[in-house]
């Protein structure tokens, strides 16, 4: 029983369900259609509606959808994006506003303060321009007569197309229907001279279209171009003059002097390894600081030793490390590093930590270290102070371009009230972006199971921030903006260009004082040593030195050569350093493995974590049409 009245109350639901959508969709109709398109050999259509609506409820009006920008695709498959602009439009004896709106121009017909029933004539006259023919190896004129986006039915659908010259009429098709139909059996249609008139004998209902499609011989739209006028366009002057302006500041202010490179065999000396890294970058990152352990290792301060560790059913290499004295010189840095690694946890103090004990705590000793190299004192030594002060206009002069290439075309297609998502998610977006793929500092990401040390982890999370930051809302918001007229699309890569030019530019302003070029060739020279040096000489230096290789191998970290400064070794007679204990017989090449293991290991638990962690022609497929309904 109470299921016989749960399926009487479903079916009742069901069938006010369905009148209630009836008698939505039964509010208006379209009574009369005719469509008179003057196409014009630039590839512009002079188009006039006159359109006929039976209102069976009080309505102010009609709202017609005008799209500027479609996917025609074509019989053989083929597809292309056409972006229209609309000009010189008027509706005839009636109040109306118009504004674009997500990729059409909405145009509201009606009085705000008054409604009709029954029927009402409404004429919409406008020019729609596609500019250039898409069309490889032939023009065509493929339009939506009447787009498929109304929301109620239409009938009295006539139309009349004036070409511009003589065509071919055995190449004219129509057709009608949902999306893709190809029907055009109701469609009578005649060619008279460059005219063609005809009409559909029938009801298009919601969701349905009419389109033709004229296929043209080459050039038959041989006037229409894409047009783009410079002056108009003073973003893109604003754009030039301010990167020509930021090239002269870093022409004047950035350029650094020609270095002296000599030869040296060892780095300016009481410099110790991460303040040869600043000095040869010009800032510092994590694997300056990290150099540091093997710094003070060879000083004699540590003890490096390779241990084994057990994880489940498998033996993994590690190390830890010892301390064999407390430090005693004089470099703050060198000081901090050695506190952080033997730091009292707990009150208790600390002979030798794992690699374990160095994941806590440690990366802010090496941030504090980083800083302190990088600080403003350091950098006013080796840069002249006039071009260490001219990031704030530079970056001005940025926000500038991009707020001037976003307006005009981001206002002209969308409401006031999207400006603000269009400047502010993709100018932090894109910002970011920028800052992190120019980032000098490195971070560490597991490639292998193994960690490696490289600016790709920054890349990859700047592209992916920026992507769903900034990428997301300026697709959905700026590039429809853009597509709409090539101009914008022009205007909005000059500007990007130039915002891209003035950052790199800004990059490289800071310019090395008398000292600072002095110290940069030197060390250059050391570098070069390093990587050209023959046998022979680094065998008699090691005579001199039996120490040398292990003296000079922290610098090779910061200089990016330890690899081939290790290689160069292997045939070379080195005994093992005192602060290095391993676990079997020495040789060069199971060093270079522990080590080149060990400072990749280290930088990774060294490392400050990261800030975030690391997608005819067929029914409806011309230009034109659109829709629309009441309101």
């Amino acid at each position: 029983m109470n299921t016989t009245w749960l399926k009487i109350a479903f079916a009742t639901a069901l069938l006010l369900t369905v009148s209630t959508v009836a008698a939505d969709t039964d509010e208006y109709t379209l009574t009369k259609y005719v469509v008179d398109i003057e196409v014009g050999e630039n590839n512009a259509f002079r188009i006039t509606e006159h359109i006929s609506a039976n209102f069976k409820v009080p309505k102010h009006g009609i709202i017609r959808e005008i799209p500027l920008r479609n996917k025609v695709v074509r019989l053989d498959g083929t597809k292309s994006y056409i972006r229209a602009k609309i000009s010189d439009l008027r509706v005839d004896g009636d109040i109306f506003t118009a504004k674009n709106d997500f990729g059409s121009r909405v145009i509201q017909i009606g009085n705000p303060d008054k409604t009709v029933i029954g029927n009402r004539d409404y004429i919409i006259t406008y020019l729609y321009d596609i500019g250039r023919d898409r069309g490889e190896g032939y023009d065509e004129f493929y339009f939506n007569i009447i787009g498929s986006e109304w929301d109620t039915s239409i009938g009295g659908i006539a139309f009349t197309i004036t070409m511009p010259k003589a065509f071919d009429a055995s190449r004219a098709g129509f057709s009608y229907g949902l999306l893709d139909a190809t029907d055009s059996r109701n469609i009578t249609w005649q060619a008279d001279g460059n005219t063609i008139t005809g009409s559909y004998d029938g009801i298009l209902r919601e969701g349905e279209a009419l389109t033709v499609r004229i296929e043209l011989p080459e050039g038959y739209f041989s006037v229409a171009a894409d047009s783009f006028d410079f002056l108009a366009n003073y973003p893109i002057i604003l754009s030039a003059v301010f990167f020509i302006i930021v090239f002269g500041m870093w022409f004047v202010y950035g350029r650094d002097e020609k270095t002296v490179d000599p030869m040296e065999f060892y780095p300016p000396e009481g410099m110790n390894s991460a303040e040869v890294g600043f000095l040869y970058k010009g800032y510092a990152n994590t694997d300056d600081a990290v150099s540091l352990l093997i710094y003070l290792a060879e000083k004699g301060y540590i003890q490096i030793i390779e241990t084994t560790d057990k994880v489940l059913f498998t033996a993994v290499d590690n190390f830890k490390i010892k301390k064999l004295r407390d430090y005693d010189g004089d470099n703050p840095n060198e000081r901090l590093f050695m506190y952080g690694l033997f730091r009292p946890l707990s009150g208790i103090i600390r002979e030798e930590v794992t690699i374990n004990d160095l994941k806590i705590g440690f990366h802010l000793t090496i941030k504090e270290i980083v800083d302190n190299l990088g600080a403003k004192t350091n950098r006013e030594t080796i840069f002249e102070k006039s071009s260490l002060n001219k990031s704030l206009p530079v970056f001005l002069m940025m926000a500038v371009i991009f707020v001037t290439i976003t307006l005009r075309p981001v206002l002209d297609y969308h409401e006031p009230s999207m400006l603000v998502g269009a400047l502010l998610f993709p100018g932090v977006g894109f910002a970011f972006f920028l800052f992190m793929l120019f980032s000098k500092k490195t971070q560490t990401i597991i490639v292998n199971g193994k960690p490696k040390t490289s600016r790709k982890a920054n890349i990859q999370f700047g592209v992916m921030f920026g992507l769903f930051f900034g990428g997301m809302p300026w697709a959905f918001i700026v590039l429809p903006a853009l597509l709409v007229d090539t101009a914008y699309w022009v205007t909005y890569s000059f500007g990007m260009i130039c915002i891209v030019g003035m950052f790199i530019l800004n990059r490289y302003m800071w310019k090395r004082t008398e000292l600072g070029n002095k110290l940069l060739g030197r060390i250059r020279g050391f570098r070069n040593f390093l990587v050209t040096a023959e046998w022979h000489k680094l065998e008699t230096l090691v005579m001199q030195n039996p120490t040398y290789f292990y003296n000079i191998l922290p610098f090779t970290y910061v200089l990016g050569v330890s690899d081939k400064w290790i290689k160069k070794f292997e045939t070379i007679a080195v005994c093992a350093p005192g602060w290095y204990v391993g676990k079997g017989t020495f040789s060069m090449v199971s060093f270079g493995k522990f080590m080149d293991s060990t400072m990749k290991s280290a930088t990774k638990v060294m490392s400050p974590p990261p800030s975030g962690r690391s997608g005819g022609g067929s029914s409806g497929r011309g230009s034109g049409g659109g829709g629309g309904r009441s309101w």
